[in-house]
């Protein structure tokens, strides 16, 4: 299965998507997609106070709250990884608010599902907010220079995604699309 990557090129610098990595996600109208490298700074603690994710270990994912985009930053995504033949919550759950976006990895937007992630030990995200843009606007702004867009294998995204650290994402996913950081330069500004 083949999933969507948006890649920031140097032309954003010091814009809000300054070496982004975008999950991108199926939609009719437009296009929508999920910031995968940029923590909110701050943790899942302060966001919800009385809660707190077990300690992970070196990966740490699921202790911090990410930037997912700038619309609706009120609004949570859980993006995760389930064992195989799973979804993320427990036998009984209403699986309908979880999409399993390829084998093992779910997309939710359900409390009830962020409060499974946080007790207990598979890895995950919660992605405040989403990237937006209307019917041809991503398209023009990729001819313009500003977006590496690919599709990647699952198995490459389970890998950027639970085992690349948050600031070596940008050039990895790069390299997952054939494209070196040194080879990358920005189109010019509109």
């Amino acid at each position: 299965m083949t999933l969507s990557l948006l890649v920031a090129t140097p032309q954003l610098a010091g814009s809000l998507f300054e070496r982004s990595v975008l999950l991108m996600l199926d939609q009719a109208d437009g296009a929508l997609g999920l910031v995968i490298n940029q923590p909110a700074g701050f943790s899942l603690s302060d966001l919800l106070p009385g809660r707190s994710p077990p300690d992970r270990g070196a990966a740490g994912r699921g202790l911090s709250a990410y930037s997912g985009g700038p619309v609706e930053r009120s609004s949570g995504w859980c993006l995760y990884a389930a064992p195989e033949g799973t979804a993320g919550k427990s036998a009984g759950h209403d699986q309908s608010t979880e999409h399993e976006l390829a084998p093992g990895l779910w997309l939710s937007r359900d409390r009830e599902v962020l409060d499974h992630l946080m007790g207990g030990d598979a890895p995950f995200y919660l992605l405040l907010g989403y990237a937006g843009w209307a019917s041809g606007q991503l398209e023009r702004e990729a001819r313009e220079g500003a977006w590496l867009w690919g599709e990647i294998e699952a198995a490459h995204l389970e890998t950027l995604l639970w085992h690349t650290p948050d600031e070596g994402k940008w050039q990895a996913a790069l390299a997952l699309l054939g494209t070196p950081p040194q080879n990358v330069v920005g189109g010019a500004r509109a």
